[in-house]
């Protein structure tokens, strides 16, 4: 095995942390649902981090569709240091018509509806990162003082998944850096994706409302 100067200086790195007991900083893109998130399977609700690849799960635009694969990646661990701005939001009950307390990724995309945006068919739907939801009373953000995953359902395209009793949250086919899916500003390729500050305006102006899920949906997926 040849040893490279890019091994050699990464060792010596790695070694002098240990010795300076220092920890690495969390430097993941922040998206992902966190575990115990609950989404709909056929067989009702269940938690995301007790899906398999080939599982069906609901989605607000095509019914139940499989999952093609699972990301899962690290929010905290006694090993690394996470910080503020990685931590995950609080979001209470009814915050976005999700029937039981929710924590949001600040990188995770959440559905919104709201007249000064359209989707590319025309509908008043967007996309903001969780962080915005700063910005809404009632939320904050939680410092994991456990270890935490967050784990990505992936499917074919992109999806929008029912969670916690209604709430939508939006799952990337993209795949990202590290086998993450990497969230996108501008256009994306089902809905537009809107930046954090701009999402925090919109919240704070009032111009954004809860997508208002068909009861039936959610009758059937009780």
């Amino acid at each position: 095995m040849v040893v490279t100067l890019r091994d050699k200086a990464r060792l010596a790195l790695a070694a002098k942390r240990r010795q300076a007991n220092l920890r690495p900083v969390n430097t993941t893109t922040g998206c992902g649902f966190v575990a115990g998130t609950r989404v709909v399977t056929p067989g009702g609700w269940a938690s995301v981090e007790s899906l398999h690849v080939g599982d069906e799960v609901l989605t607000f635009d095509a019914g139940f569709q499989r999952v093609t694969a699972l990301v899962t990646t690290p929010i905290f661990s006694h090993s690394f240091v996470t910080p503020r701005q990685l931590w995950p939001v609080f979001v209470p009950a009814g915050a976005l018509e999700n029937r039981h307390d929710l924590l949001v990724q600040p990188g995770e995309g959440v559905l919104v509806e709201s007249p000064s945006v359209r989707d590319k068919w025309g509908d008043p739907y967007a996309v903001i990162p969780g962080a915005a939801l700063d910005a809404l009373d009632g939320t904050h953000r939680i410092e994991p003082t456990t270890p935490l995953n967050a784990v990505l359902p992936v499917f074919a395209e992109d999806q929008m998944l029912f969670v916690n009793g209604g709430a939508l949250l939006f799952s990337q086919c993209i795949w990202g850096v590290h086998a993450s899916v990497q969230p996108r500003f501008g256009r994306a390729a089902n809905y537009n994706m809107v930046p954090v500050q701009t999402a925090m305006t919109m919240l704070e102006n009032g111009t954004v409302r809860n997508v208002t899920v068909k009861p039936e949906l959610m009758l059937a997926a009780a």
